[in-house]
C-alpha cells in the first residue's frame, strides 16, 4: 500500500546520504536543497551560476552542518554527463531532483529560431534522461532511492506560443510515469512534481506580471509538497487550484492507467508484469 509522508529520519534513510539538486541556483531548486539540507540529507548543488551555488553551499553547511559540493554545469551542453559522473563517482547519491526548464516568454513556434526549440528538448527531455539513467540505476542497484522530475500544468495540454515548453514537459510526466512503475518493485520512488504559476526569478523575468497571478504560489510551497508526498504516488501536482484543474483536465486515474498500459506492453512483448499501487492524484495532499 502506499506509504505515509516519512518522518525526517526515515526520510534519510531511504533517500539519503546524498541528493544531487540540478537548477539548484535559485527559485524551486534552491527551496529543494535547503528542505532537504533540514532532512540532515548532504546535497550536490548544479547549475551554471558557480557564485550562486558558492553563497547556497556555504549556507547549507552553516545552517545544517550537512556536506556540500558544487557542480558548476549546463543542462542542456553536450559534456552534461561526463560532469555528472566526474562530480558524483565517490557519491551515493540517494535523490534526484531534476528542477529545471521554467517558460521564458511565448512566441509562436516558427516566428523562434530553431535552436531555441532544440535547447529546450536539451533541457527537458536529454538532461532528465542524462541524470535519471546515470544517477537512477546506482539507486536500482541498492534497492532504494528516489527521482523527482519538475513539470508543469502545460504538460497536461497543447497551447499556442509554447509549443515546446508543453511537449517537453509532457515528456517528463510521461517519462516519469514510466520510471515509477518499472523501479517500484526495486525500491525506488520516482514522481512527476507537476508546478503551476510559481514566484521564482525565472517565472517574475518572463513576465513581471506573474507576481499578481491568481493564485500563485511560493517556491518553498512546491518544494514541501513534493517532498512530503514523494513516494506515495506518481504524480503530485502543487497547489489546490492546480489540483483541481488537473483532476477535471485528466479525469481517468493516472494509477489504474499507467498499470493498464505496462500490462499491454508486457503482454505485447511477452515480459513479465508486476501492478504498482499508489495514491491518485485526488488522494494526494
Amino acid at each position: 500500500m502506499p506509504q505515509s509522508p516519512l518522518d525526517t529520519e526515515a526520510f534519510r534513510s531511504r533517500f539519503g546520504p546524498w541528493a544531487l539538486v540540478a537548477g539548484a541556483s535559485d527559485g524551486i531548486g534552491e527551496c529543494f536543497a535547503r528542505q532537504l539540507a533540514e532532512r540532515g540529507l548532504n546535497l550536490v548543488l548544479l547549475a551554471r551560476r558557480e557564485e550562486l551555488l558558492e553563497e547556497l553551499a556555504s549556507s547549507l553547511r552553516s545552517d545544517h552542518g550537512v556536506e556540500t559540493r558544487v557542480l558548476v554545469a549546463d543542462l542542456t551542453a553536450d559534456d552534461l554527463d561526463n560532469r555528472v559522473e566526474k562530480g558524483t563517482k565517490d557519491l551515493a547519491i540517494g535523490l534526484l531532483v531534476y528542477n529545471a526548464g521554467a517558460v521564458h516568454g511565448a512566441r509562436k513556434f516558427h516566428d523562434q529560431p530553431l535552436e531555441h526549440a532544440l535547447g529546450l528538448v536539451n533541457l527537458n527531455c536529454r538532461g532528465p534522461i542524462l541524470l535519471t539513467h546515470r544517477l537512477g540505476k546506482a539507486m536500482r542497484a541498492r534497492g532504494r532511492g528516489g527521482i523527482l522530475l519538475m513539470t508543469s500544468m502545460a504538460s497536461l495540454a497543447g497551447s499556442s506560443y509554447t509549443a515546446i515548453y508543453n511537449a517537453t514537459k509532457s515528456f517528463d510526466m510521461i517519462f516519469a510515469e514510466s520510471l515509477w512503475h518499472e523501479l517500484a518493485p526495486d525500491g525506488v520512488d520516482v514522481m512527476a512534481v507537476v508546478a503551476g504559476a510559481t514566484r521564482t526569478p525565472s517565472m517574475l523575468n518572463s513576465n513581471p506580471g506573474f507576481k499578481d497571478y491568481p493564485g500563485i504560489l511560493e517556491a518553498s510551497e512546491v518544494a514541501e509538497g513534493a517532498l512530503r508526498n514523494m513516494g506515495r504516488g506518481p504524480v503530485w501536482v502543487a497547489g489546490d487550484q492546480n489540483r483541481a484543474a488537473a483532476l477535471a483536465m485528466s479525469p481517468v486515474p493516472r494509477v489504474a492507467m499507467i498499470n493498464a498500459m505496462s500490462q499491454a506492453c508486457a503482454s505485447i512483448y511477452d515480459l513479465p508484469f508486476n501492478e504498482a499501487s499508489g495514491l491518485e492524484l485526488s488522494d494526494l495532499e
